[in-house]
């Protein structure tokens, strides 16, 4: 000890002048460790995709993808269980040994392929689906599918197909057939499609195909397909009369689509339709107003839904007189049919009459979802408020009227009392219907008792009682969406909804409605408000508190009131305790109380972008459960220490955690080195690739990427600074070494050691859930998951099992329905087909409620079952919260006994 003590402060000075570069290489060290791990990762995600590199621990029993190269024909294609996959290739002739005998899926579109020769899929007695679409096909000779006995889809839209008769027995092996597409290429397209070209096919259910002809018509050969049950036509056709469908009178559901030159249909046009339950017009030049009355043949049936989309005379500009103008009279037929879904969208509605749904009595029975979108209403709003007293609707999407951009003036302020009922609404606007109304309906009785019929009904849905307005809804609505529809409405008595125990969505998105200092009551259930682009900067701090069970909250660009917010956010959603997701982008924010968010500890995504926050507003410890924060489009110039390590908290606690910083300013000074080293070191994930615009020592206006290496950098900052304090620790170092002698004289000092304990922690078993698995599928592919899977966990593994067709209860919506039940399973079972990954609307929802659903309790929550073909769609989002040992990769969707023991292993234990 007395050798080595005169050593120690030449030791402790040559330390503190070299600390930096310590922490620095150190910190470097991490920062390629984490790309290093990276590197590994996309190597092994190049493996689960189908790419050429593959892991020294890939499973032999999987298959990998295999290219098919002909030296020939240059073309190269993927050969993977079973399917083949040529697509986007630039093939010009196809040859027929890319394609094993037992291939069951071949994709050859979006090429340029110009013919079909003979014998070219002769062998594939297996082929059940076939893909030639999008190319220049003109010629297909005779014996072109000759052999394909077993195929049951073909496609050839989009081709140059004349469909003269040198062709027409060329479908004759295709007896097994249901489902073919025959669109082609605008203007390539020279005969109808000859009758006697599908006679052979008898199983055909699901027919597309382009008319030319000037008279639609299905001549008497179409009687023997007999199991045609859906046909899309498109087309130049202008005349459709009495007879058209005569000949298919087995059509459950008919499709119009994108037919321009329409210039008549008969009013008998659907009479031989007898079991028609499905009709959808999209894109069809004709006016709705002569489309409604043929509607009269369907009166008393049942159908599943009738829907409108561009259903108007878009050649010229609409009269709103005459062309954009629908009464009582127009809906007269439609509203006397037991329908189920009703939709009119972008067909240039201008008028709709205050009476135009007053006979309900059937639609009170039937209807359940209604949508009437994006027509530019110039009439009063009220006209569609009485499609709220339909008694068992489910959905309802009424809006999208007012242009963003525009002024309204001629609208009436929208207030409820008697006066303006009888004063402005009635007089101002069924002045005008009555004009086009029929001879008894333009006396002054009729128009009074209209007036007096509308006035109850109006009384029916709301009314105003001691300063509080009351509104009652349907008992089974669930959505309800009112956007840009009206242009003003003030908020300052109490609503009480009446009826809406099930409502669980609400939009009145850009809907005019200002001043929220009312008392909202009568939602127990509703689980989405979405107010984004209305007034807000009036906001009563209790306006939320009868909101139980929302989860989630848009409030964007609402004029939020900062003040306010800086001083009573907390108190906003203080009893908003089940929020998850909540959005108070662009509303010039600078800063939110203290305790914001304590009372919210489930709270997933907060949006504060565009705002004018200086740092993260709030206190990152109330929110455990947060994984996305997006401050993009603020003012931030840097995080303070503190801040970082609770946001790498929250990433390693949440396994994954989302900062979103693009739009900001930051500073790359000498005094944000230790944020600079976090912003490259850190492993949550920022936006823009970690490169954010900021202003350096001097002022100038650079990126952060540019410091990433931050030695010089540390020299020029702090290496003076560092100097001085290893003179001023040598000077000190007698005195302190003084006291240090004489304290090694004295008794040592006893340690004391205290044990923080977190809470009882413990790994969830297999007996704390409701359900042992959820299965996650796609509706088309429902088969093999419902079936035979099922059947499995079910009978084999002793596993019970929610499926969404089958256990989700009828008075909940579907996406509050896979977020509980996913909640309440031990494990989650994705079955990740082909469809399951492009399916937009639910397949990405159901993923992001399982990674959010998963936790450190319950780590492996999360199974994968994908095909072989489908490993390239899987999300990254999806492959970094899951274990390679839970992605199960088919070949084949079939159970086995390899794939049962994977089952078995990863849902049971």
């Amino acid at each position: 000890m007395a050798v080595v003590f005169p050593f120690v402060p030449f030791i402790v000075w040559t330390i503190l002048c070299n600390s930096y570069y310590i922490v620095s290489y150190s910190k470097k060290d991490q920062y390629d460790a984490k790309h290093h791990t990276d590197g590994r990762t996309q190597s092994m995600l190049l493996t689960k995709t189908g790419g050429r590199s593959q892991s020294n621990g890939q499973d032999n029993n999987e298959k990998s993808p295999k290219n098919i190269f002909d030296e020939n024909s240059y073309s190269k294609c993927i050969d993977y269980q079973l399917t083949v996959n040529c697509a986007n290739l630039q093939i010009k002739k196809i040859n027929s040994s890319w394609f094993p005998t037992s291939t069951e899926v071949i994709f050859l579109n979006d090429n340029i392929i110009s013919q079909l020769l003979n014998s070219t899929f002769k062998h594939l007695i297996h082929l059940i689906h076939l893909d030639i679409s999008n190319n220049k096909i003109s010629q297909i000779e005779l014996h072109a599918f000759e052999g394909l006995i077993s195929l049951k889809y073909l496609s050839l839209c989009d081709n140059e197909i004349s469909f003269d008769t040198a062709v027409v027995d060329i479908f004759k092996p295709l007896t097994n057939l249901e489902t073919l597409n025959l669109v082609q290429k605008p203007g390539t397209q020279k005969y109808d499609v000859p009758a006697s070209m599908l006679q052979s096919m008898t199983r055909l259910r699901n027919l597309s195909i382009t008319t030319v002809n000037y008279t639609l018509y299905f001549v008497p050969e179409f009687r023997n397909l007999t199991n045609l049950e859906v046909l899309e036509i498109t087309g130049s056709a202008q005349n459709i009369t009495n007879i058209s469908f005569e000949n298919v009178k087995g059509l459950k559901e008919l499709i119009f689509r994108d037919m321009n030159f329409i210039s008549s249909m008969d009013d008998k046009a659907f009479v031989h339709l007898n079991q028609l339950t499905s009709l959808k017009m999209t894109f069809v030049v004709i006016s709705l107003q002569k489309v409604l009355p043929l509607l009269w043949p369907f009166k008393g049936r049942n159908m599943s839904e009738i829907y409108f989309k561009g259903v108007t005379t878009t050649i010229r500009m609409p009269n709103p007189m005459v062309d954009g103008f629908l009464t009582k009279k127009d809906f007269k037929y439609l509203t006397e049919i037991c329908l189920s879904s009703f939709s009119i969208i972008k067909c240039d509605i201008f008028y709709i009459t205050t009476d135009a749904f007053i006979n309900r009595t059937t639609m009170n029975r039937c209807l359940r979802h209604v949508e009437v979108s994006e027509n530019p209403l110039i009439g009063s709003p009220l006209a569609l408020l009485p499609l709220g007293l339909i008694e068992n609707l489910a959905t309802i999407f009424v809006g999208n009227a007012l242009r963003v951009c525009q002024l309204f003036p001629p609208f009436p302020r929208f207030t409820f009392n008697q006066n303006y009922f009888s004063e402005h609404l009635f007089t101002d606007h069924l002045s005008i219907y009555d004009e086009r109304a029929s001879e008894p309906d333009r006396t002054f009785t009729k128009s009074n008792d209209r007036i007096q019929q509308t006035q109850a009904d109006m009384s029916k849905l709301f009314y105003m009682f001691n300063h509080t307005f009351y509104i009652h809804l349907p008992k089974d609505l669930q959505s309800w969406k009112l956007l840009r529809l009206i242009p003003h409405y003030i908020l300052d008595n109490d609503v009480i909804f009446r009826g809406a125990d099930n409502l669980q969505y609400v939009d009145i998105t850009d809907s005019g409605f200002n001043t929220f200092i009312g008392h909202l009551q009568g939602l127990p259930s509703l689980k989405t408000l979405i107010m984004s682009g209305n007034n807000v900067s009036l906001l009563a701090e209790y306006f939320f508190d009868q909101l139980f069970a929302l989860e989630s909250l848009s409030l964007s660009d609402c004029l939020l009131n900062r003040d306010f917010f800086a001083i009573k956010s907390d108190r906003v959603f203080e009893n908003t305790t089940k929020l998850k997701e909540l959005d108070l982008s662009s509303n010039s924010l600078n800063s939110l109380s203290d305790k914001t968010f304590f009372r919210n500890p489930e709270l997933k995504y907060l949006g504060l972008s565009d705002n004018q926050f200086k740092n993260i507003p709030f206190n990152l410890k109330f929110t455990t459960n947060l994984t996305l924060l997006d401050l993009s489009q603020n003012i931030i110039t840097t995080l303070t220490m503190e801040t970082t390590t609770a946001v790498d908290l929250l990433n390693s606690r949440n396994g994954g955690f989302q900062l979103m910083l693009n739009g900001n300013i930051l500073s790359c000074g000498c005094h944000d080195l230790s944020f600079l080293q976090w912003l490259n070191s850190t492993l949550v994930r920022l936006d823009n690739n970690r490169n954010y615009t900021c202003m350096n020592k001097d002022g100038e206006r650079t990126n952060t990427l540019a410091f990433s290496d931050l030695e010089s950098l540390w020299r020029q900052c702090w290496g003076e600074f560092f100097f001085y304090i290893a003179l001023i620790t040598l000077c000190l170092y007698v005195t302190g070494a003084v006291l240090i002698f004489l304290m090694l004289k004295n008794k040592n000092f006893l340690v004391s050691y205290f044990l923080q304990i977190f809470g009882n922690f413990k790994l969830h078993t297999r007996f704390d859930y409701k359900t042992d698995v959820y299965i996650g599928y796609s509706d088309e592919d429902y088969r093999f998951p419902c079936i035979e899977l099922r059947e499995h966990l079910e009978r084999n593994l002793k596993l019970s099992t929610f499926i969404i067709d089958r256990d989700l209860l009828a008075s909940l919506d579907k996406a509050s329905g896979i977020v509980d039940a996913i909640n309440s399973c031990w494990r989650v079972l994705l079955v990740c087909s082909k469809s399951f990954l492009n399916d937009e609307d639910w397949s990405m929802f159901t993923m992001r409620s399982a990674m959010y659903a998963q936790s450190p309790a319950n780590p492996a929550r999360i199974v994968i079952m994908v095909h072989t073909s489908c490993l390239s769609l899987l999300p990254t989002e999806l492959l970094s919260v899951v274990n390679d040992e839970n992605i199960l990769v088919v070949s084949e969707w079939k159970i086995n006994y390899i794939l049962s023991e994977k089952l078995r292993t990863r849902l049971t234990a």
